[in-house]
This record gives C-alpha cells, structure tokens and sequence, in this order.
C-alpha cells in the first residue's frame, strides 16, 4: 500500500510540473538504466537485459522553451516606485539583452507507445510518438528599427537580415536496433517513417528601406517566400485583407489520420570503451526531411512601395496637424496592401528536421558513481546551436538513481540540472531538466526543458524477484 502512495504521490508531482516548465534534456544522456536514453544515442539504450514497455501516452513527455539570452522579464516586468504594483514595457533594456542575431525556439513531444527487447548483444525497440516545434529568429536591427523608429537610419539604408520563422507538427514511427559488437564497440541505429500533419516555413523574408537625409521619404522593398500545409484556406479578399478560412472538410479526426505528408529519417549513434575507466560516444540524431503536398498554400512577395509623406490639413502648425486622421490611415493602409500583395499558388515543398549532434564522455569514478561531460550541437536554419554539460550519476539503491549537472547554453551560465529514476518492482518513474532553476522563476528563464516517463520492466535475471534485485547496491 504504501509503495502505492508513493507511485501515485510521485505522479501527481511529475504532471503538475509539465503546465509549469518549459525536449530532451542533456543530463538524460547519462542517466542509467532507462530506454529512452536512445533517444539521443541509439547505441545507449540503457534497457536491461529483457522486456520492457512503457506506460501508454506517459512513456516520454517533453517540453522545451530557450532563447539565445533574452527573456519575456527583459521586456516586460514590473515596475519601480509609482509604477511598483504595475507591469511596464522596457524596451531599452530589451534591445540591450539582443544579440545580433535572434532565436526563440520551442518544442514539445508526447510517446503514445513505446516498448522493446534486449537479448544478449542485441536490443530492438519501437516507438510511436508526436512532435512538434517552432522556431522564431529576428535581428537586433529589426527591433530597434520597430521600436525606436526609422529617424536613426536617415542618409542611410535599413536591412532588415536575418528573419523568418517556422513551426511543424509530425507524426512519429521508429524502430531502433543496437548491438554489442565482439570489440566491445557498441553501434545503434534508429530509422523514422514520418508524416506531418501541419506545417509553416519561410524562405529568404527581407525587407529594405533606403531612407534620403532630407526624411522626404522612404523607398521600402520587401521580398520572400511563406510556405504552409494545413487544413485552412489562406486568402486575399477585395484589397481588404487576409482571411483564413477553415476547408470544409476539416475536423480533428481528419487532421490526426492525416498520412499524406510522408518523410524519413535517421539517428546513428556509437559508443566504446578507451579503457577501463572512460568510455565515449557520439550520435546524429533527425537527419531528414518531410516532403509536404498536402492542403498546400504558398506565397510569393516581391513589393515595392515609395512612402512620400501625408498630407496635413495645418502643415504650419506647431507640430503640424491634421483633422481627418481615419482617412490618412485608410489611405496608407490601402497602398501598402496594393503595394505588397503575394502570390498565391500551391506548390510543394520539402522541410528538414532539426540536426542534432552529441558527443560525450563517461569516467567511472567507483561501480556507482560516474563523471560524464556532453557536447550538444543543434542545426537548423543555417544556424548552429550548442551547449556543454558535466554532470555526476549516482547510483544510490536498488530502488534510486540520480544525476546532476551543470550546462553551458547560448551564453547561459545558470543551468543547474537534476534527473533521477526511481523503481518500485517492475515500475519505472523517471525524469530530467538542464534547469530546475527555471521553474522557479519562469518569466526570467532562458532555456526551460522537461522530460519525464513511466516504464514497466521485466528483465531476465535469476536474482529478480517482483522487480527488487538481492544483495547490494547492484553494479551497472
């Protein structure tokens, strides 16, 4: 009864955390003893010798959320004396965390199924599972321009740079073999069958704006392209606007049977042992792509507008006035409408998964306490992410294992991670996060990430009775 209560106590913590933090957290690589581990390199697997399947729906759940140092607190917070019981918009010290170039990146991922086998040298799992993400980046020099206004760039030329954004959802089947070779190198390997279910991407979005000293005008240009594939209708109504309109056919059973949109895709990991004592490894995880032809819009944008000023009904006014505002703003909005309207068409397109790229190194300090660093490399969008982690694992009884860590992420130096698995017969609770720091201050974190899970195992060993090993802390 009572190893009832601390499943269900420890549940009910784990759940209540998923609303609250912001996949795949470092520290998960070292943690011992979980399938899942996998995930990030297919020749860890960590099962034990045996069967194991995962609780449906709650075999892994992630979260993820992080940004290259900025924060919503460095926008919004709240304010200082008068203002103290109020939120304030600070856009100064907004613009000062910026970097030159910008990211936001979310992600978050649920495993309906998930289970496997390890014989000998040999582990096989499957997984089902699914994946979204979003990706957002911009440059300093496009908030600066929205927030303070185009009078800095006067004499000069403003370019917007780098900026777009993208975000899919996708449906995931893997199958995953590993094998203990004769030289102790251990290899895996994950193959994907995709299908995406939604998705947004852009392509080469830039804006210009050449701006003479006088200020008499500004001569703006903007060009790119807008990809999507989802259960909407996308259009341009009578210079009034853009209107999306859900497709007749739509209802959600529709959208989650949806299997039109196929891809693939591939993880390759190793690991070895130097010598007694070190071990390394390395993998490459989503190297794919999905190829998107379904409920397809796309938009191409190659607009020039010349902005030559209003007209003022007081123009000697000090400052100069108008009286008939509404009908300015419906002026310019109608130009720069005619000025900038895309074209529509319907061609297919092709999106790649986010790379990412582990390289990592274990030293056995005793049979139950391990040193372990990682080096974590993310590509996408031409762009590459990384981050450094040490941690220390511990095996601490028959029943409890616990890592911890400290990470290095975009120019963050406050990660501190935990993870931990905890095992009541064949029940298997776990969970990880690079910053548990960051639950505790949301608004002012900089990368947030969750990854917990239930499994239910049922290994091959003589000594196993109702899921407790006999004897001493058990060596790994």
């Amino acid at each position: 009864m009572r190893r009832i209560f601390l499943i269900i106590t420890l549940l009910s913590l784990l759940l209540t955390g998923i609303e609250n933090c912001f996949a795949q957290p470092s520290t998960l690589y070292f943690l011992p003893g979980i399938p899942q581990t996998r995930e990030l390199n297919p020749a860890r697997p960590g099962a034990e010798k045996g069967t194991y399947f995962s609780m449906p729906f709650l075999s892994g759940v992630d979260f993820s959320f992080n940004t290259n140092n900025w924060s919503y607190n460095d926008l919004i917070h709240k304010g200082s004396g008068a203002l103290a019981d109020s939120l304030v918009w600070d856009y100064k010290n907004f613009l000062s965390s910026l970097g030159r170039n910008n990211f936001l990146n979310q992600s978050a991922s649920v495993t309906i199924l998930d289970f496997g086998w390890k014989r000998q040298a040999d582990f096989v799992g499957f997984s089902w599972s699914e994946h979204e993400f979003v990706d957002i980046y911009f440059t300093k020099e496009l908030a600066n321009m929205l927030i303070n206004g185009n009078q800095q760039y006067l004499g000069n030329t403003f370019r917007s740079g780098y900026l777009g954004g993208g975000a899919q959802h996708y449906r995931q089947f893997a199958i995953t073999y590993a094998r203990e070779l004769p030289s102790g190198i251990n290899v895996g390997l994950t193959g994907k069958l995709l299908f995406g279910l939604s998705a947004i991407k852009t392509s080469g979005l830039n804006a210009v704006a050449g701006m003479p000293a006088s200020g008499d005008q500004i001569d703006l240009a903007a060009a790119g392209k807008a990809y999507i594939s989802a259960p909407v209708d996308v259009q341009f109504i009578n210079n009034d606007g853009y209107r999306v309109i859900g497709r007749n056919y739509f209802s959600l059973g529709n959208y989650l049977n949806n299997f039109g949109n196929p891809g693939f895709s591939l993880d390759f990991g190793v690991s070895g042992k130097v010598n007694k004592k070190l071990e390394v490894s390395a993998s490459i995880i989503d190297l794919g792509f999905i190829y998107w032809h379904q409920d397809i819009s796309t938009f191409t944008e190659e607009g020039h507008y010349l902005f030559r000023g209003i007209f003022l009904d007081a123009p000697s006014n000090k400052p100069p006035t108008t009286n008939n505002l509404n009908a300015i703003y419906n002026s310019l909005r109608d130009s720069i409408r005619g000025a900038f309207t895309p074209a529509k068409g319907t061609t297919s397109f092709t999106s790649v998964l986010p790379v990412k790229i582990y390289l990592a190194g274990e030293y056995e300090v005793d049979q139950n306490i391990k040193l372990c660093g990682l080096a974590r490399i993310r590509i996408f969008n031409n762009m590459v992410h990384t981050s450094l982690t040490a941690s220390a694992n511990a095996v601490l009884s028959e029943k409890l294992n616990v890592s911890a860590s400290y990470s290095l992420m975009e120019s963050t130096f406050d990660n501190l991670g935990l993870a931990a698995t905890y095992r009541i017969g064949n029940v298997q609770l776990y969970t990880a996060s690079d910053n548990v720091l960051s639950f505790y201050r949301p608004p002012g974190a900089r990368n947030l990430n969750l990854r917990i899970g239930i499994n239910f195992l049922f290994p091959d060993d003589p000594n196993f009775v109702r899921g407790m090993y006999i004897g001493k802390v058990r060596p790994r």
